[in-house]
């Protein structure tokens, strides 16, 4: 029986073709041809000047009726990307609301603060060190580069780059507030387990540039996705911490330039991705990912049973299984690095390219 899975590439040298697209039509700043960096403009378009719209008390931890003490901006003003709009002292340091775009302070309501942008324009950043190999129509470029690629389990939606620091040395550690007092302003964190809100929105204080994290909760999932600091997560929700072939690669790559692109729609099959550029993995083709299951093929396990861990199929069944809760499923046998063998279905796999 040929049995249809979910694959994920995890490849530490090969080519990479990212598109950069603009919303809608705009123009295009770079030419085919050109060496971009990851902050260069490839496209910009003009956009409605739409609110930014922040949940100050929730960032803060505080009721509506207590924001006003902890305001820093006066309505009215004008700010810039980047100023303090509110702010709280905690145990772990302060927490702030920071404006995410040049504007106008126009208003809070319900705890939320409005901030009206002064500019027009969406701008279109590389985000990644590549050379722009064709146009997307009037709306951007695709540009190729060639290094490390990670589809990851899940995204929150937003893109960041930076350098890449491993903050512990095991793909099952745990952040806490210690590796958080290390140099990370600017950083993209990579670590096995991040399980507490509190340390996200202290990452987020201190000017980290995105994290990576093997497993996490579901409601930092949450909490994560109106939150400008990208949260990549290689392995799934839960506390398995990071799989051990994802962990290598990035602990191969620890002070290099990380993208995070954190786009994610299972329905499209469209998964999160971080790339790590290298420009000694030019020439190297693109991995072909395969349409069906083989025996031989490394895997990585979902769900709540032995999730994160890597194996390789030893056996494909041909007949639907019974499983301990009564359901009839198609899975494989796996073959795990401690000479293990178990029983797993075959949605609760990633197939690795």
């Amino acid at each position: 029986m040929k049995e249809f899975y979910r694959s994920v590439v995890i490849q530490e040298h090969t080519k990479i073709r990212r598109p950069r697209v603009l919303p809608k039509g705009g123009e295009t700043v770079v030419r085919v041809g050109q060496e971009v960096s990851p902050i260069q403009v490839v496209a910009r378009t003009t956009m409605a000047t739409d609110f930014a719209i922040m949940s100050a008390v929730e960032k803060l931890g505080i009721s509506p009726d207590e924001l006003g003490e902890h305001l820093r901006v006066e309505k009215g003003a004008s700010v810039e990307a980047g100023t303090v709009l509110a702010s709280r002292k905690r145990l772990l340091g302060e927490r702030q609301v920071v404006s995410p775009v040049d504007g106008i302070f126009f208003d809070v309501v319900n705890g939320r603060i409005a901030i009206q942008p002064t500019s027009d324009w969406l701008e279109l950043r590389a985000l990644v060190a590549g050379r722009v190999v064709s146009y997307v129509s009037n709306r951007g470029v695709i540009i190729e580069t060639s290094g490390t690629l990670i589809q990851a389990a899940w995204g929150s939606g937003r893109e960041g780059v930076g350098q890449l620091k491993i903050v512990a040395n095991v793909p099952s550690a745990v952040l806490s507030p210690e590796h958080l007092n290390l140099d990370v302003t600017g950083q993209v964190l990579a670590i096995g387990t991040l399980n507490d809100l509190e340390l996200f929105h202290r990452a987020e204080d201190l000017g980290v540039r995105g994290l990576i994290v093997g497993s996490t909760t579901a409601e930092l999932c949450r909490a994560s996705q109106a939150s400008p600091l990208p949260l990549i997560v290689t392995d799934g929700v839960g506390g398995g911490g990071m799989s051990a072939p994802i962990f290598q690669l990035l602990q191969q790559a620890d002070g290099r330039s990380v993208s995070l692109f954190g786009d994610y729609n299972a329905e499209a099959g469209q998964r999160p991705e971080i790339i790590l550029p290298q420009a000694a993995a030019l020439g190297v083709d693109a991995v072909t990912l395969k349409k069906t299951l083989e025996p031989g093929q490394r895997v990585r396990i979902l769900g709540k049973t032995k999730t994160a861990q890597v194996g390789t199929v030893k056996h494909i069944y041909n007949r639907l299984q019974l499983t301990a809760v009564g359901m009839k499923v198609p899975g494989v046998d796996v073959e795990l690095p401690d000479g293990q063998t178990m029983f797993v279905p075959t949605a609760n796999l990633d197939v690795i390219a």
